[in-house]
Parts: structure tokens; sequence; C-alpha cells
């Protein structure tokens, strides 16, 4: 720290110079991260003259980035693999947001249910004739719902977070053999078995299955286990599919390498998978709707996974720590229905996945020039946010037009795709 010398972007103690200006190590951090991403923000008061006077999580970037830039901070000067005096964990500062995020945040992911669906906006996703969207058949009145309920799974995994999480180390570290235990039982290649008509019984004996192991790497994290009760399960409710979906794509690439990319293959769980072209969920016994008509709807959004997500992943081949860099990354997925402490603690956790990723990079491999795989992992997190979220907007439908004759306990878990 330089001694009575304040950073001249936001006010706080400095500690050296930093791209041609008196910064602390954070507006440096910031400036890097937005210099080589190229992003680009919106002033949260549509003025650009907000007071970022104090720094502070929710600061607005732009007018931080503009006052960065007005001190002297020169994008010329900024190296992408070195500074000696860098903050690994400035660079993943707000790495959650998109690069062209709006005033107020994106908007709340949907809880699913009837009651909040009238404050979403309308579908519009490539790919999708928006007119098939709406040819949503009503219920036959007289056919009785089938019960699906998650109770059980819900008091498994209210256990397993009510568990104190013990040991010294790091997050990174303690994730990253929580998602070993979990992929220890992944069958090889030559012991798979191809799906191709899955009943919905089997699909829902598996969700309950898989949904409960994403829990257990959930509840390993310290930072996500210091919430209460109620906002560790709206958190997991709202982010594990999207959890699930990269994870299962990575191991797919792992496994099946090119086949992911020429074939479609993607794992379900630990021996079985399925074909995008020809494997299928029979929805029959819930619905008047076709399998063929929710192929239609969302072979599209599997498509794009395999295309910005698995072939990325292809060419990468990312370590199990990169691999849970970016999980961490895609939980809370969609801040605004979140409380202020739920935010807080997932930032908490960024920013010492972080701090521990730059430790791995330097001290445990010989990938010392890391920022360009960061700007792919950080690349792969940004696609399957935006994937995630288009889909999501169909999802809603679903709920809004009432498809399915079923009593379902947490539409959260009922989530195939």
């Amino acid at each position: 720290m330089v001694p009575d010398k304040s950073c001249l972007v936001c006010k706080k103690a400095s500690n050296g110079m930093h791209f041609g200006a008196l910064t602390c190590r954070a507006c440096a951090a910031f400036f890097r991260r937005a210099t080589v991403l190229k992003l680009q923000y919106k002033c949260k008061q549509g003025n650009s003259k907000c007071n970022i006077d104090g720094r502070g999580r929710y600061v607005c970037r732009q007018c931080r980035l503009t006052k960065c830039k007005a001190i002297g901070m020169n994008e010329e000067k900024v190296q992408l693999d070195y500074d000696p005096t860098y903050s690994f964990r400035g660079l993943m500062e707000d790495s959650g947001s998109d690069e062209f995020s709006t005033p107020n945040g994106s908007p709340a992911q949907s809880d699913y249910s009837p009651t909040n669906l009238s404050r979403k906006n309308s579908v519009e996703s490539p790919g999708i004739d928006p007119n098939f969207l709406f040819t949503f058949s009503p219920k036959t009145p007289d056919k009785p719902n089938m019960v699906i309920s998650f109770n059980d799974l819900v008091k498994k995994i209210e256990t397993s977070f009510s568990h104190k999480t013990k040991g010294d180390d790091c997050e990174l570290t303690t994730l990253t053999s929580a998602l070993k235990k979990f992929r220890k039982n992944q069958k090889a290649q030559s012991q798979i078995s191809f799906l191709d008509k899955v009943e919905l019984k089997s699909a829902i004996d598996w969700l309950n299955d898989r949904i409960y192991m994403y829990s257990c790497w959930f509840s390993s994290s310290k930072s996500l286990m210091s919430l209460p009760m109620d906002q560790k399960m709206q958190l997991f409710r709202s982010s594990w599919n999207v959890v699930r979906t990269f994870e299962r794509l990575e191991m797919s690439v792992k496994i099946f390498e090119e086949g992911v990319i020429r074939g479609g293959y993607i794992l379900i769980n630990d021996d079985l998978a399925m074909k995008l072209e020809s494997t299928h969920i029979d929805f029959a016994s819930i619905t008047d709707l076709t399998n063929q008509y929710f192929n239609k709807l969302f072979e599209p959004f599997l498509h794009r996974y395999i295309d910005e997500v698995a072939r990325p992943l292809l060419d990468l081949k990312p370590t199990t720590e990169e691999v849970v860099f970016c999980m961490v990354h895609l939980i809370g997925l969609e801040e605004g229905d979140l409380s202020h402490e739920t935010r807080e603690a997932c930032e908490q956790m960024r920013a010492e996945i972080a701090d521990q990723m730059h430790v791995y990079y330097t001290n445990r491999t010989d990938i010392k020039m890391y920022s360009h795989r960061l700007l792919i992992l950080m690349k792969l997190v940004k696609s399957m946010k935006r994937i995630s979220r288009e889909k999501s907007k169909i999802k809603e439908l679903f709920w809004l037009f009432d498809i399915f004759h079923a009593e379902i306990s947490e539409p959260y878990f009922f989530e195939m795709f």
C-alpha cells in the first residue's frame, strides 16, 4: 500500500501504479478485465454521473470504467498474461454479468409457476417459430392428474444442507474433490448404453438421484452453507439445472469426444446416454402434446449447447478445477430473485475461487500464460446463461397454459431439458 495515496478511481487506499495511473488493486483488476474481455456496460442511472467513490459491489460499472480512462489508465499497457501487481480476484469481479447488462440487471429467472408469469416477456428464441409455441391443446377435462412428488428429495437435500462443512481446505480444493467424488462411478464409453424411448417414471427416478448428487456437491461450499436454509434451498432450486447441463456436457465431451459433435451423444447419468436425434422422453401419461412437439421445441437449444459449449470444451480440454470454476459461476444464474445475503455469499465464493485459481495455475500446472483459457471459460459461462434464459421462457409457457395432467410438488425440479 502506498502511504497517504488514494486510488484515483474510487478514493480508497491505493497500492501503486497500474496501467499508467495510481489505483488500488481492485480497480486495476476491474480495468484489466474490462479491457481483456472488451466489455461494454450501461450506466445504472442512465446519465453517466454515478458516484463511484468507495467502490462497493453494486457500483455503476460504466461510470467506473469511464473514470479509469479519465485518470489515465491505458488499455495498451494491459498485458494479457502478466501484471506483477495483478489480483486474479479482480478479473473475475462481476463475471456473472453479461457484456450488455441493463441498468437494473438481467430479468429475474422465473419460478416456473403460473402466478409469476404475468410479469415475464414473450418468447423469442432463434430457430423457433413463434406461432408454433401457441398451439397448446387444452387438457382433456376427465383425465386424472398424476402426482409427481419431490417431497422426499427436498427432505434429503435439507438434511444434507444442515450439516456443517468441515475442514480447512480452500473452496476450490473442496469443490474439486466433491466433483471427483460425484463422478467416481462414471462408466467408460464401452460400458454406456444409449436410450431410445424414456418412460416418464424412469426419468423422474433419475432426476431424484441426480438432483440429490448435485446438492451434495453444492453442500461442499462453505460460503453457500453459511446461508440460512431457505436461502440455500432457493439458490439451489434456481441453479441446479444449468449446473447439471454444463457438467453433463463437459463429461460427455470427455467420454465421447467428437461423438458429441457428430452424433449428439449426451450423458444422462453414469451409464446411460441419449442421442440428440433419436432419444425422447414419453410424456403421454401427463400431456396431450406429442413427443415430436417437445422435440421441436427443445432440439434447437440442445444443438446450441453442442455448438456453443461442447465444441469449445472439446478444444479446450479443461481440467477438473476449470470445470468447477464454470460451475461456480453458474450458481445464482439470475440474482434478481435472490436476497442480498445470498448474492453476497455467491460473490464471496466467486472471489475466493478466483484467487485460488491463480494459485492453482501458478503452482500446480504448467499453464503460466492462462488468460486465454480464462477467457474461454468465461465465454462458456455466458453461453450457458444465455441459452438457459431463452429456454426458460418456453418452459414458462408450459405453466401458463397448464399443459401437464400432473400435480408437481417442486416445479423447479421437474426439469427434463
